[in-house]
């Protein structure tokens, strides 16, 4: 019986016939092909893989993922205290930005507004007094507000004559103190009176203590740490090189709630008509719901 043997090369198929019986002649092969050719053949590509399927797809690139776009930043809010004492400037608008609506209608003195909110940076800031003329007293720039931060802006000063009407803003603080402890900041707009000294009432054994020292007018006094849920006197004194040693210019006698935050302002007139009454505003810097609120204390 005669069998068949079958060479795979690629690109070429040998078929080789075995030898025959005993005495039979030499097998022959159908097509003979050089060494040349059968090298050639076998590096040409081939059409199908190598199982004899079709050629591989190229897959297609996946496209690119888009990301996504940056949330808007958080607003800062903004509230506003009135402490000018000045009659001309008794109920004030304010206007932000070269808006001809104000973002605060109707702000009577002694009284605190708010909060706004405003996108982050410095904002231009118009104070007009609230009646039919809309005369604007005093035109300011807020400092740069920071993404998602809490800031209050003071008016104060005399819309004629020294000190002028000025707008002084600052961040608020929001991390409450320790247990026992109130965070108070101070500003002094007291009209008439230089720079003060704010501290605590002298005890036998325990002399005045500067809680605030050297304020000039229009400025803040850092947040300060006092202690909560018991009466204590602050002495408004004028600053003198030795702190709490000055004239004492009045006494205001408050109650800081525990863990509570506040700015307290020095408003009033010292010197000048018309007369003033010099009295201290406690406004809570803690609530973030709700309207703004400021008691107020006497300064005797």
């Amino acid at each position: 019986m005669r069998s068949v043997m079958t060479f795979h090369v690629p690109g070429v198929l040998l078929a080789v016939l075995p030898l025959v019986a005993c005495g039979s002649s030499a097998p022959t092969f159908p097509v003979a092909y050089s060494a040349e050719q059968l090298n050639a053949a076998s590096q040409r590509p081939l059409a199908r893989d190598s199982f004899g399927g079709p050629p591989a797809r190229e897959e297609a690139a996946p496209a690119p993922i888009e990301e996504p776009p940056a949330p808007p930043p958080a607003p800062a809010a903004l509230r506003v205290i009135h402490a000018s004492p000045d009659r001309a400037a008794a109920s004030v608008s304010v206007y932000l930005d070269g808006s001809e609506v104000a973002a605060m209608q109707g702000v009577a003195y002694r009284a605190i507004v708010g909060a706004v909110q405003v996108a982050p940076g410095a904002h231009p800031v118009s104070v007009r007094s609230t009646n039919a003329a809309g005369t604007v007293l005093l035109t300011a720039e807020t400092p740069a507000l920071t993404e998602g931060g809490r800031f209050t802006a003071i008016v104060h000063g005399l819309g004629a004559g020294a000190p002028r009407l000025a707008l002084a803003a600052s961040q608020d603080s929001t991390e409450a103190p320790d247990a026992g402890k109130a965070r108070v900041r101070f500003f002094h707009a007291l009209v008439g009176l230089g720079a003060v000294d704010v501290c605590t009432v002298a005890t036998p054994g325990h002399p005045a203590a500067a809680v605030f020292a050297n304020v000039a007018f229009g400025a803040f006094g850092a947040y300060a740490d006092v202690p909560a849920g018991a009466p204590i006197a602050l002495q408004v004194r004028a600053q003198n090189a030795r702190p709490c040693t000055g004239l004492v210019r009045g006494t205001a006698r408050v109650t800081p709630a525990d863990r509570g935050i506040v700015t307290a302002v020095a408003i009033g007139r010292v010197v000048g008509a018309p007369a003033a009454p010099r009295q201290l505003l406690v406004c809570d810097d803690a609530r973030t719901d709700g309207a703004p609120s400021c008691a107020t204390v006497a300064v005797q």
